[in-house]
């Protein structure tokens, strides 16, 4: 469960969005609401004016900053506010070094046919971050009219990092609905019945027991949490998979482990980046072991 949630903010709505999911989802968090400004971005100029470009956009960061610090006075809560100069996603990742232990990042919401969700300096954090994450590509008017949490999708594949995701759901959303989700990624595309007394059908069988061994596991988790769990397979690959049960299913959010089971699935094109990517609601990629997300 996050103790001190970071949230970077640049004036635009995509990144509002991101301090509205803050507000309404770590009620017990302390938040910080950071501002960078980057020198090597070409800041407009003003003809005549008696400040330079940097000192315009110092000055635009504090407006932005004061404008959070409202929003949150509005909700009841508090909020530091920080303001850096140098390049955004080195500054975000120096304060994860520090006390914070969640990140919240509005990215860019761009269609998934066009181009991925994720922006320049969403990217740059959620690859390199020692802290879990959460993205969220969504408008502040979706995220205020989302009765959050909601519903959330959990997938696992038996991996630490996967129960990891699970404990981080169940402690930090109690009162959602929580629906455990394994992808079966058989290796056909046929009706079930057509692989009967096929070599398919012992891969199938090892894929179904496999998944039943993966929710015994989750359900032992979530017994010792206290909410209760809902499972659900697919039969196809991983990140299709989870993509298409959110929308289906009408997921509010996406929590899953930031790594999988193997070494391949910790490298650039995973599941967890796959589906950052390409999902329309908000996902969390969740670090560590599940020691780790204990309070």
């Amino acid at each position: 469960m996050p103790r001190h949630v970071l949230v970077p903010i640049d004036g635009s709505d995509h990144a509002d969005a991101g301090l509205e999911y803050c507000l309404t989802s770590f009620p017990d968090a302390s938040l910080t609401a950071l501002y960078v400004v980057d020198p090597t971005h070409d800041h407009e100029a003003a003809v005549g004016s008696q400040t330079t470009s940097i000192e315009r956009a110092e000055e635009r960061g504090d407006q932005v900053l004061e404008r959070a610090a409202s929003r949150a006075a509005d909700r009841g809560r508090k909020i530091e506010t920080v303001r850096r100069t140098g390049t955004p996603h080195t500054e975000i990742l120096s304060l994860a070094t520090d006390d914070v232990d969640h990140i919240v990042l509005g990215s860019h919401g761009e269609s998934p046919i066009t181009s991925p969700f994720l922006g320049r300096v969403s990217e740059a954090v959620v690859r390199r971050t020692p802290v879990s994450t959460t993205l969220v590509p969504e408008s502040t008017t979706a995220i205020r009219d989302r009765d959050l949490p909601g519903d959330v999708l959990i997938p696992v594949d038996g991996s630490a990092q996967a129960d990891a995701a699970l404990a981080y759901a169940l402690e930090t959303f109690p009162d959602a609905t929580h629906t455990v989700f394994h992808a079966l990624s058989l290796p056909f595309d046929r009706p079930r019945s057509a692989v009967e007394g096929t070599y398919l059908e012992a891969i199938l069988t090892d894929r179904e027991e496999r998944a039943e061994a993966v929710f015994e596991s989750a359900t032992t988790i979530a017994d010792e949490l206290g909410p209760s769990i809902e499972t659900a397979t697919a039969d196809g690959k991983p990140a299709q998979s989870i993509l298409e049960y959110a929308e289906t299913n009408g997921c509010d959010q996406i929590v899953l482990g930031a790594h999988g089971r193997s070494l391949r699935a910790r490298l650039l094109g995973s599941v967890a980046e796959r589906v950052a990517r390409r999902s329309p609601r908000t996902v969390t990629l969740v670090q560590g072991d599940p020691r780790s997300t204990t309070t």
